[in-house]
């Protein structure tokens, strides 16, 4: 499945694929056309199966400012039914940009520099793995400008950092340093500046993408699906997997054949 916007852009290379928010001029701010571009990227990710492994990151100088305020254009009317319907529709579709990410089937990798504010913080969370560089700044800015987040930060962030910073972050509206995002959870790791952090990113994501894929996916797709099962019902899910999937799985005769052969596994996917 191709993949072309005016809003981001999908490189791949070998295993894994770069999806390059591409506003530079506007400091990567999300504009109205940028939630559909989200879920049409994420579609070709799925659609192709050499891809293992995501990058997520920022053309220019920042990595997102957040929302682009003034793509939105006139808000409708919340005094109709009609206009709560549309401003409702409009949310939703937000939403959904950003649930693409989370439900992307192989691992997401964000690679932050600069401003991760607002919405950035949206889609930093909706990834599996965050990194930084050292002159990030985060921030989830909502409550100064009078609203609830609403794109996913607050159902997200607490499966990422303790509550207490969590409530820290979202009541008081802060930016705090990419040092203190470290130190929190937020990220795993800060590289010195914008291309380290992205070389660094690429570099965990071929490691993602140099182990059997299925067992890559499968074991995202358990942690995924565990966030709202008992133990019990995980473990069962896990088994299910192993049964259904792993154990059949060439990747596993490769494995093996490798181990004996004293040699690295080609996976295949299969």
């Amino acid at each position: 499945m191709a993949f072309t916007s005016s809003t981001l852009s999908l490189e791949i290379t070998s295993h894994v694929a770069t999806l390059w928010l591409d506003r530079p001029d506007k400091l990567n701010a999300i504009c109205f056309d940028m939630w559909g571009d989200f879920i049409r990227a994420m579609d070709a990710v799925a659609a192709n199966e050499d891809i293992r492994a995501v990058v997520i990151a920022g053309r220019g100088k920042s990595f997102c400012v957040g929302i682009d305020l003034a793509s939105l254009g006139s808000a409708p009317d919340l005094s109709t039914t009609s206009g709560c319907l549309e401003q409702l529709q409009h949310t939703r579709l937000c939403q959904d940009g950003i649930t693409a990410i989370a439900r992307c089937p192989v691992p997401v990798i964000a690679a932050i520099h600069s401003h991760c504010l607002g919405a950035g913080v949206d889609l930093a969370t909706a990834c599996d793995i965050r990194l930084a560089s050292e002159d990030a700044l985060f921030g989830v800015r909502e409550t100064r400008i009078g609203i609830v987040a609403d794109v996913g930060t607050l159902q997200r962030l607490p499966g990422v950092v303790s509550a207490g910073h969590v409530a820290e972050l979202a009541y008081t509206g802060k930016d705090i340093s990419a040092a203190r995002a470290e130190k929190i959870g937020l990220v795993n790791d800060v590289y010195t500046d914008a291309d380290a952090v992205y070389q660094a990113a690429l570099a965990l994501a071929g490691e993602i993408a140099a182990n059997a894929p299925l067992a890559v996916r499968g074991t995202k797709f358990v942690l995924q699906q565990s966030e709202g099962m008992t133990t019990d019902q995980s473990l069962l899910l896990n088994g299910l997997w192993t049964m259904i999937s792993s154990l059949k799985s060439n990747d596993l005769k490769e494995a093996m054949q490798a181990f004996m052969e004293k040699r690295p596994p080609e996976f295949s996917g299969s």
